[in-house]
């Protein structure tokens, strides 16, 4: 019978024929805190040992059935991990016995007669030895499992520089063949430069004690490979070094680099790339009392290339312009020094570049670069079988005389790039010939906005949104225009913001209120499907105090249904005064408009807000839906706003579609409405009207 075992006690298999030797072992191992199972001859114990696997084994040499050896022998046979300690007991103590116990596989033997105090310590020390045996190939097997996973190169190196070994990662070599690398010297295997490189560094580590790394290149297989070796010393005079294959890194890290100093489209540098050249340049330029030149370049109305075009051929054509620069700009022009001639180029953003021009001797330099630039625009660009003819307006600053500090140099060719425009485009423009003229024309456009109003200047167009799944007009978006006397027609992105600037925004945004609700009600008596008219607030708007007054105003006066009337507010509106924004919204609500939040996305998209708030609707900015639907970013984005939005109860307006392929995808996601010049341009009312009267014939049934 086996004994009840502890689980703190091991377990020693006694095989002996001899009844009273068998005793006196179990005994002598009680005293020891050790189990003893017992087997009387060599069969038993190999069955015993199979069934129980015992902590130690003492085997008799002499026994039936089986002696000791042949036990001893099958069981080191059929072990396939860790060796159990096995003592052999023999009656003689001659050599040829204690060789042949060895050789079966014996740990340890015993001769008798036993000493018995002394045996139950020896049996202590050989479970303790194996005990520490097994641990050590454990972690053996685990220091081996880590270094086979572990991809990096290990080697050693004394201190002239000799391999004393060197172990090959499983996907990394360290750049060099492996083969009969120990005992070479680091001469002999990598490249001069790179030995004496690694050598002086393993020397510092040996001298100083401290960690050391060395980034190195080799062509491996026609490409080449970048490789960092770490250095530490592992003695007084021998370095281990660990080689790491870091070329995945380093095109991370110029992909990076790219990113953030590359445009992406044109592939020259882009506004920070030229801040921080144009940094240096000033500190140069002050070192040595030299100047220089800012050129700010914008491309004459690009807008209506990709309003007409598209915008795939205004990101073509800004390319085809990026090329022509580089052609234009003589290397005479640039900086001699060749690390920085590629900055001196750059694309700010849009259509908007600039160009710096370093060493310069004479105003006339800057000003004959520009007239080259401003003649290379004017070749016409074939982008996509469409023969495109473009002009360029320029600004140019000047260091130290208009200013002595990147924002001022770059700011200051800005506005007289600007006044370039104002000239009657394709014109170059010194900065300090054109302030004055800046701010005389600022203030004449103030003026004559101020008289807008009141010479029925303004007008306001209609662009239709649609319902996606049914493709019917549903609401339009009043848009304001201007119609100068003296300019012509005068884009909102000019004169918004000076009505905005100067409090104008205010008297017009009502303005724009009355019409857009009077046009709107004249649609409601035509008899077909009413639409809903969408009108945007600006800041200042929705803080004037009598707006709730103002709006109820235009209700009445017009009988337009309030539901039909839908207000556009901005997230910074929304977001400016958010105790405010509440009571008014609660105001407006109370009237019965629909409320939306206009351009999401390009602000603050707090889920926080929406849910406080309570909007109807929202409306994706349409820089989300241009990239469509090539751009998996802003398709991700576009999927979930629209979600989130439902998931909300609001209704989703996508603003901007200019493609079919934009359509389908946003009525697949489960846009709700959507405009943009694919489904309708911003027109007069008539046309609209003639629109809604097609629309609701076409939903009548005919009758006979």
């Amino acid at each position: 019978m086996a004994p009840s075992l502890s689980p703190k006690r091991g377990l020693v298999l006694v095989a002996d024929d001899d009844p009273v030797m068998r005793l006196l072992m179990r005994e002598m191992l009680d005293q020891v805190g050790l189990d003893t199972l017992e087997a009387e001859d060599g069969a038993q114990a190999l069955a015993c040992y199979r069934g129980m696997a015992p902590d130690l084994v003492l085997l008799d040499v002499d026994m039936p059935a089986m002696d000791g050896y042949a036990v001893c022998r099958a069981i080191r046979a059929g072990e396939t991990q860790a060796s159990v300690p096995i003592i052999m007991v023999t009656g003689s103590d001659d050599l040829e016995a204690v060789t042949l116990a060895y050789e079966v596989g014996a740990t340890d033997f015993v001769s008798k007669p036993i000493n018995w105090p002394i045996l139950g310590h020896r049996v202590l020390y050989v479970l303790r030895a194996s005990d520490a045996i097994a641990r050590l190939r454990i972690a053996d097997a685990q220091n081996r499992a880590v270094l086979a996973a572990i991809p990096d190169t290990f080697f050693r190196l004394d201190q002239d520089g000799y391999y004393l070994d060197y172990e090959q990662g499983h996907d990394a070599s360290g750049g060099v063949a492996t083969e009969q690398c120990a005992g070479r010297h680091l001469r002999d295997v990598l490249p001069h430069d790179i030995a004496q490189r690694l050598l002086e560094q393993a020397q510092a580590v040996l001298e100083h004690q401290q960690i050391r790394s060395v980034d190195y290149e080799l062509v491996r297989h026609d490409t080449i490979h970048h490789f960092e070796a770490r250095l530490v010393a592992t003695g007084p005079d021998e370095v281990l070094g660990l080689v790491r294959d870091i070329s995945e890194r380093k095109r991370t890290e110029e992909q990076i680099r790219r990113l953030a100093y590359c445009d992406s489209l044109t592939g020259i540098p882009n506004r920070q790339a030229f801040l921080e050249t144009l940094e240096r340049e000033l500190a140069r330029s002050r070192h040595g009392g030299k100047k220089f030149a800012v050129l700010f370049m914008d491309l004459d109305s690009f807008k209506r290339i990709n309003d007409t075009l598209g915008h795939n051929v205004g990101d073509h054509l800004l390319k085809a312009v990026s090329e022509r620069l580089r052609e234009t700009i003589r290397p005479s022009d640039l900086v001699s020094r060749a690390e920085q001639q590629g900055n001196n180029l750059a694309r700010l953003g849009g259509d908007e570049f600039t160009i710096l021009i370093p060493d310069l001797e004479r105003v006339e330099n800057a000003l004959n670069v520009a007239h080259r630039v401003k003649e290379a625009m004017r070749r016409p660009f074939l982008i996509e079988g469409h023969e495109i003819f473009v002009t360029a307006s320029i600004g140019i600053s000047l260091y130290p005389e208009d200013g002595e500090d990147c924002n001022s140099l770059l700011k200051y060719a800005d506005t007289a790039m600007y006044h370039a425009k104002n000239c009657g485009k394709n014109n170059a423009k010194l900065y300090s010939s054109s302030l004055t003229m800046q701010i005389m024309s600022h203030v004449k456009l103030e003026v004559g906005l101020r008289r807008a109003l009141q010479n029925n200047e303004l007008y306001l167009l209609y662009q239709p949104q649609i319902d996606v799944p049914s493709g019917q007009i549903v609401g339009v978006e009043a848009l304001v225009r201007w119609r100068h006397p003296e300019r012509g027609i005068i884009s909102p992105t000019e004169f918004i913001p000076l009505a905005e600037e100067t409090g104008l925004i205010v008297p017009i945004g009502e303005w724009v209120l009355r019409t857009a609700c009077a046009q709107a009600r004249n649609w409601a008596d035509m008899g077909t499907q009413p639409v809903r008219m969408a009108v945007n607030l600006s800041a200042k708007q929705f803080k004037d105090d009598n707006l709730t007054q103002i709006v109820l105003s235009a209700l009445q006066e017009t009988g337009l249904a309030p539901g039909l009337l839908e207000l556009e507010l901005t997230e910074g509106t929304l977001m400016d005064d958010a105790r405010a924004t509440m009571f008014t919204l609660e105001q407006l609500r109370g009237i019965g408009v629909y409320l939306s939040i206009d351009d999401f996305g390009t602000g603050y998209s707090s889920m926080n807000y929406l849910k406080r708030f309570d909007v109807r609707a929202l409306k994706i900015d349409k820089s989300f839906i241009s990239g469509l639907p090539q751009d998996s970013e802003n398709a991700a984005i576009t999927r979930a706003i629209i979600a989130m939005a439902h998931g909300l109860k609001m209704a989703v307006v996508a603003e901007g579609v200019e493609t079919d392929e934009q359509l389908v995808m946003l009525e697949h996601y489960g846009c709700d409405l959507a405009q943009g010049y694919y489904l309708g341009h911003p027109s007069p009312p008539e046309s609209v009207t003639l629109m809604l009267g097609n629309q609701y014939a076409l939903a009548t049934p005919a009758t006979s």
